[in-house]
């Protein structure tokens, strides 16, 4: 069903649907194209951010080295094993006050010579003195928080530990037991407590990570969140944590889109999480997105413009080519409603419309010939009809006329009888047979002997054809209608004698016929203004047109009749002169033709 409907739509439908689907097929490319983009992207971002990740928590796992290196340098320096006994066994004030300060300065060189910004302060604990390089922030830490220090330092037996369990409020702390190591006692001479700014080390550590806007770390081991930015404070981490399935996802945090990667920091076994805020991604993709569809909908736009103009085009030349069509099935050839020229154009439509002018030109002429020799077959039969009577009454009549005038000895009776009798033998018989030039010259014959009995002495006629162009073959009537036309135009409209002369000659296999009278002369393009209608015909007979329209029509336009006059050198009398041509062609080669056609027919 929606073949049929399909094939009935017009061809200018048709394209723009052929069109429609390609740029639909080409949309949805694009389309999925984008959506692969935007994916890719995504994968992209993740593997270059993770290797930034990566390197940054290498970066992590070097300042906690380093940091766990400079709580081994405190442990061996000299003026830490030295002073720390003193300020624990010191008799008087001075003397302890004078040990905290060299223990005071040598911590404040190590933490202004070694990792400066992430840690925060140093500091070392005894049972009844304090020393920190920052003892403001320091005293910050409640007694209970120091007191667990200590505690988990000295169950570290001298190991250095860290301690996460307060880094929400308090910062990282490195935690190790001093004993003394000069005497090799291994005697407990304090606690050695490092700060360590995680916010400032994950600055540090993250100012190449991205691009876009600064990250947001969630940090944590087990479960149990160790450090986190701003945003991340308040999530469920557990079902955060299970949400992660290719090491990155996007998420959403207070209505904010996030883009997450997970890693680990080595040897510590801490998972982090970094999270990049997906709202500048988003908008940096959206904002791609658009004028890639933007660019996509202008070149639709231009591609139904283009192909609209060009459609209009193509199916205008259609439309005119059919429209053409429709007038010659109405039987009209005239295309001058239609006045483009494709006569230069060497496209197929262009083709097609020259082939169609020719095919109808063809077509008008052929019908003309037709129906011109219809008419010409039509007029024959109507005068045939008209003039058709019973042949033995009509030679019954004459017969009878003729022995009454016989006997009367009517001598001009009998041979205008006789003649008569014998113009309307040769008249009503053989009408489908061939007819040649020797019975037309009987015709003549005849015909004269009736009008030199009506004009005596008058009329001065003769005809010089020789008897080997006899059987030459022309159609029936060919010349009397002439021979008559002249008698009437020469004869009848003077009054001296008048001169007809009828000759015939061949050259180059064309029979020339020769019709000659004075007392009369041609309009010049006669015959043309009697084909226009400009003069109109008058008299009996087929008349001259007619017999033109008779030849043309039975051996092609270079045959005819030709109109001229003549002026008489000696006498300056002015001559009218019909000049036949024909090709000559013999009866007896037409018979044998038709023998020979006949025998092949034959099965």
């Amino acid at each position: 069903m929606l073949a049929d409907k399909f094939r009935d739509l017009p061809l200018k439908s048709k394209i723009e649907i052929l069109i429609l689907c390609c740029v639909l097929f080409t949309s949805t490319i694009a389309f999925f194209s984008i959506h692969y983009i935007s994916n890719s992207y995504d994968h992209v971002l993740y593997q270059s951010i993770s290797s930034n990740l990566s390197y940054s928590s290498s970066e992590v796992y070097s300042y906690l080295q380093e940091t766990e290196e400079l709580a081994n340098m405190i442990l061996g320096n000299h003026t830490i094993q030295t002073q720390l006994p003193t300020i624990a066994n010191a008799d008087s004030v001075r003397e302890k006050q004078a040990g905290e300060n060299s223990v005071y300065s040598t911590l404040t060189n190590y933490l202004f010579n070694t990792a400066t910004q992430h840690i925060s302060y140093i500091s070392i604990l005894q049972e009844d003195s304090t020393i920190s390089t920052h003892a403001i922030r320091f005293n910050k830490v409640p007694m209970e928080v120091k007191n667990d220090l200590v505690k988990r330092g000295a169950l570290a037996q001298g190991g250095t530990i860290w301690v996460t369990d307060y880094s929400q409020d308090y910062g990282f702390f490195l935690v190790k037991e001093l004993r003394e190591t000069t005497p090799f006692s291994l005697a407990p001479i304090g606690t050695l407590i490092i700060n360590l700014n995680l916010h400032t080390l994950i600055e540090q550590t993250s100012v190449f990570l991205s691009p876009y806007d600064a990250p947001s770390f969630l940090m944590f081991d087990g479960g149990k969140t160790i450090y986190s930015s701003e945003p991340l404070e308040h999530i469920n981490v557990k079902q955060f944590i299970s949400g992660f399935e290719d090491g990155y996802c996007i998420t959403n945090i207070n209505d904010e889109a996030f883009f997450a990667i997970k890693g680990q920091i080595p040897y510590y076994g801490w998972d982090y999480i970094a999270m990049i805020s997906y709202n500048s991604i988003a908008q940096s993709l959206t904002f791609t997105s658009g004028i890639c569809i933007c660019v996509m909908l202008l070149s639709l736009g231009a591609v139904f413009l283009l192909s609209s103009k060009i459609l209009a085009a193509l199916t205008k030349d259609f439309n005119c080519l059919i429209a053409k069509m429709h007038l010659v099935g109405e039987g009209a050839y005239d295309f001058t409603e239609y006045p483009a020229d494709y006569s230069k154009r060497k496209d197929e439509i262009g083709q097609l419309h020259l082939h169609f002018h020719s095919m109808a030109r063809k077509l008008n002429t052929l019908i003309t010939e037709n129906y011109t020799n219809e008419l010409l077959k039509k007029e024959a039969q109507l005068k045939a009809l008209e003039s058709q009577m019973d042949p033995h009454f009509l030679y019954n009549t004459l017969d009878s006329i003729n022995w009454r005038a016989k006997a009367l000895g009517a001598e001009d009776i009998v041979q205008i009888t006789t003649a008569l009798g014998n113009l309307l033998r040769i008249s009503l018989s053989r009408i489908n047979t061939p007819f040649t030039l020797g019975e037309e010259v009987k015709l003549l014959e005849n015909y004269m002997i009736i009008q030199r009995l009506r004009y005596p002495q008058r009329l001065d006629d003769t005809i010089e054809i020789p008897p080997q162009y006899n059987d030459l073959l022309l159609p029936k009537f060919t010349i009397q209608p002439i021979l008559e036309n002249a008698i009437r135009y020469g004869l009848e409209e003077m009054s001296e004698t008048c001169h007809i002369s009828v000759r015939a000659s061949v050259k180059n296999n064309v029979l020339l016929i020769e019709v000659k009278n004075n007392g009369s002369s041609f309009e010049d393009d006669l015959l043309e203004k009697l084909e226009a209608e400009e003069i109109h015909p008058h008299g009996f007979g087929i008349g001259l047109l007619n017999i033109r329209k008779r030849l043309t029509l039975a051996y092609g336009k270079a045959y005819g009749l030709k109109l001229m006059n003549e002026e008489d050198e000696q006498t300056g009398e002015e001559y009218a002169i019909v000049q036949i041509s024909l090709p000559a062609i013999s009866s007896k080669t037409e018979l044998s033709q038709n023998k020979t056609l006949s025998k092949e027919n034959i099965p």
